[in-house]
């Protein structure tokens, strides 16, 4: 394995590591505890007091738990991801992932990571046809990379974003988020549900809710295995076999027999777009009403306190 694979690994590794404890309670699990112990080795800072909580004395004091969490997760990010070989936290990274997946332990004698992902190129196949048949290209720009990495507020994304860019201001023109205003809030939401266009595709243990996918009426999941097949892809995560046909419908590309192209760009946009139309999502977006935007989108209010940060940052990017 070569150093480019090596990085590639352990930034999946570290990326799924900060999804699944983000969507934790805001308590202390094993996996803070994990995280606390890392970044203090790797900074070369003293043990956690007995008795103290993860992060306790790291980060000051006040914070939402789950503040800590991205805090944490984010340096422990920055001191690992550069090192040169696999090391001991890679192997309680991978652990700690399988762990919350509900997944068997990692076989003795193969490197960590290595059986949770596929590496693969973020570029479509170029002789997949029907990753092909939409034509992408809009006359029209929006959003450029470098505006859309502002309002992620980072770089480590910036291969990714750029092959987005396309697609994102074609699904912009398409669905006619086509104002500052919608735009930022369409923006803020993706990002949000996202975790900053790092996730494509939603994590699978199965965990508890996830089985509960299996034979529900309303996502259209009338086969076995469809929870699995249709589960969240995209920077909105559409679920389930009712969803992706409706996609489908719309347009013209077959995301049912093939619902991993919903994982690829320019349909990862897309899909995203699509849903917001659905969901009749401008007209509070029109009236900047981050609050309904938010419960159209995710149901309830999970998570708002950032949408808003990010909304803010869009707005200010637009301007």
């Amino acid at each position: 394995m070569n150093s480019d694979e090596q990085r590639a690994y352990r930034q999946l590794g570290l990326d799924r590591l900060e999804q699944l404890l983000m969507q934790l309670p805001e308590r202390a699990f094993a996996a803070d505890f994990f995280v606390d112990s890392s970044i203090r080795a790797l900074s070369n800072l003293p043990t956690r007091p007995d008795g103290a909580l993860p992060y306790e004395g790291l980060y000051g004091a006040g914070k939402a738990f789950d503040d800590y969490r991205d805090i944490a997760t984010d340096r422990l990010e920055e001191l690992l991801i550069s090192l040169s070989g696999f090391k001991d936290i890679d192997e309680g990274v991978d652990q700690q992932i399988r762990l919350l997946s509900n997944l068997p332990p990692k076989a003795a004698g193969v490197a960590p990571y290595v059986r949770l992902f596929n590496l693969r190129s973020a570029a479509p196949d170029p002789d997949d046809r029907a990753l092909q048949s939409l034509d992408i290209e809009s006359n029209e720009e929006f959003v450029t990379t470098d505006m859309l990495l502002q309002i992620v507020g980072s770089n480590e994304l910036v291969s990714r974003i750029k092959m987005m860019t396309p697609g994102m201001n074609a699904t912009l023109k398409r669905y006619q988020i086509n104002s500052k205003l919608r735009i930022a809030h369409f923006l803020a939401q993706v990002i949000h549900e996202s975790g900053g266009f790092r996730w494509l595709r939603e994590l699978w243990g199965p965990t508890e809710a996830q089985e509960w996918y299996e034979g529900r009426r309303d996502l259209g999941n009338n086969h076995p295995g469809d929870g699995f097949r249709f589960r969240g892809r995209g920077i909105i995560q559409l679920t389930g076999r009712a969803n992706y046909q409706k996609f489908f419908d719309e347009l013209g590309v077959d995301v049912v027999s093939k619902p991993e192209l919903v994982e690829n760009f320019p349909h990862a946009v897309l899909a995203a777009g699509w849903f917001w139309k659905g969901k009749s999502i401008n007209d509070p977006a029109d009236q900047d009403n981050v609050r309904e935007v938010t419960r159209r989108v995710n149901g309830g209010f999970n998570g708002l306190a950032e949408r808003i940060a990010i909304l803010e940052r869009a707005k200010l990017v637009l301007s």
